[in-house]
């Protein structure tokens, strides 16, 4: 049992123990008399435990980019460990944190893949095995790209191999040392996960709380496209939109409520795979939108109402969440995939296309009757059009910061300042601090190099 609370600790992994349906398995794994997980329909158990595996990717990237600020009173009214990591100087913060809550889903992940090899594959139950197996590997694959945006460096090639990436854990047997991979070998990681979980997981599945084959698709795109690997962004966003292009018209009212504290339903028809950021370091209540993001927005730009509330004195809450509730919708969802489209389609030159798909979102977007379809022919002047309005579009979903680190790597010299109390705090590009510290426990156990400032 110690040992195992050590593992625990040692990554930051106690949020296991709260309310899961594995929670009396892993209290009392040292009791030799205890009924473990046997069937698929145990491990399965595991995976639809949703307050784990859907509502523990990082907001601490989120919480350090761009998209809002905060007035000095804000600011000061915010835990110690929250103004710090809004100024970009987090290096002491301990359990519980974001990295606990991902390598909660990687540890469960890694238990289910475990027992699996226990039960084996047969004829009668490949269905179902192949289910839980390719639903495991994407939980994983999405938690390690999650981890590896908020605490490596952009993917960049020529450095990839010396960068330091996060922790591969690849069982759950807690007598492994801890040790740090390079970005190039957890990018490989990932990727592999992720293919292998396209084969095995269904077209469609009962919730998207559980990932389909549409849902590794669009992670494959997200993927690639923080490897600024634009020809298989296309590739995998064009498979997924294959299969799933309905979007939201915001002129419809039994689709989205204008009048309401959050107007999209939690699991609306363009949500493929339902996650959340956790609200440890960025929660709706203190998202006070930059004034010169929502200014970009047009006057009959449906989402400067259905996005915001002006409260004023230059004070505009974010409410365009894709949950009903405080926590920050991150999942898959059909206006990522097909701004991803619509950028791998530019950037390949086909500009004409791409521009189309991006009018076909934004047609939904508009009060009706009031959109001009953009007509561009320049490469330049539409990649920056889908750039924009792809931030636009994606506020507060936990892209923000791997999009300005990819596009930092593009020369787009995206800098992000901050200014409390008459004090200006600047984030240059490219700097050591856009892979941000890891937790101050978790380096004081392991032994492992810290990010370097």
């Amino acid at each position: 049992m110690k040992k195992i609370k050590y593992y625990v600790f040692l990554l930051g992994l106690m949020m296991v123990i709260m309310a899961s349906s594995c929670k009396k398995f892993l209290e009392e794994k040292a009791n030799a008399s205890m009924v473990v997980p046997r069937t698929l329909e145990d491990l399965q158990r595991i995976l639809d435990n949703a307050q784990s595996m859907n509502a523990g990717l990082s907001s601490m990237s989120e919480a350090a980019s761009d998209n809002y600020a905060l007035t000095e009173t804000q600011f000061n009214s915010l835990q110690e460990v929250y103004r710090r990591n809004y100024i970009w100087d987090n290096d002491e913060y301990y359990y519980n944190n974001d990295w606990a809550k991902g390598y909660t889903v990687v540890y469960n992940s890694n238990l289910v893949i475990d027992l699996l090899k226990k039960i084996g594959r047969t004829a009668d139950n490949a269905q179902q095995y192949d289910q839980v197996l390719g639903s495991a590997l994407f939980f994983r694959a999405s938690q390690y790209l999650n981890l590896l945006w908020t605490y490596a460096k952009a993917y960049n090639e020529s450095t990839a191999d010396a960068d330091l990436g996060i922790v591969l854990r690849e069982s759950a047997d807690f007598n492994k040392k801890s040790v740090r991979s390079s970005v190039k070998q957890c990018y490989e990681r990932v990727e592999a996960d992720l293919l292998q979980a396209a084969e095995l997981l269904p077209n469609k599945t009962i919730h998207v709380n559980r990932p389909a084959k549409s849902s590794v698709y669009g992670m494959l795109a997200r993927y690639f496209l923080s490897k600024r690997s634009y020809v298989m962004v296309g590739q995998y966003s064009r498979l997924y939109l294959e299969n799933r292009s309905e979007l939201i018209d915001f002129n419809d009212d039994k689709q989205v409520n204008q009048n309401a504290t959050y107007p999209f339903e939690k699991f609306n028809k363009e949500i493929d795979f339902y996650q959340e950021l956790s609200v440890n370091y960025l929660a709706v209540s203190r998202a006070f939108v930059d004034p010169t993001v929502y200014n970009s927005y047009a006057g009959n730009d449906l989402r400067k109402v259905l996005y915001f509330k002006n409260n004023g004195a230059g004070i505009i809450n974010f409410k365009g969440n894709y949950n009903p509730a405080e926590a920050l919708f991150a999942g898959i969802a059909t206006d990522e995939v097909m701004l991803m489209q619509a950028e791998s389609l530019v950037r390949s030159g086909q500009v004409k296309d791409g521009i189309a798909l991006l009018n076909k979102l934004l047609s939904t977007r508009y009060k009706s009757g009031s959109f001009q379809p953009y007509e561009v022919s320049d490469p330049k002047s539409a990649l920056e059009l889908v750039l924009n309005e792809r931030r636009k579009e994606l506020l507060f979903r936990g892209l923000r910061w791997m999009d300005i680190k990819r596009l930092n790597l593009e020369e787009r010299n995206i800098s992000i300042v901050r200014s409390v109390a008459g004090q200006v705090y600047t984030l240059k590009p490219n700097e050591n601090r856009f892979a941000l510290p890891l937790p101050y426990d978790v380096i004081l156990e392991t032994g492992m190099p810290q990010n370097p400032k």
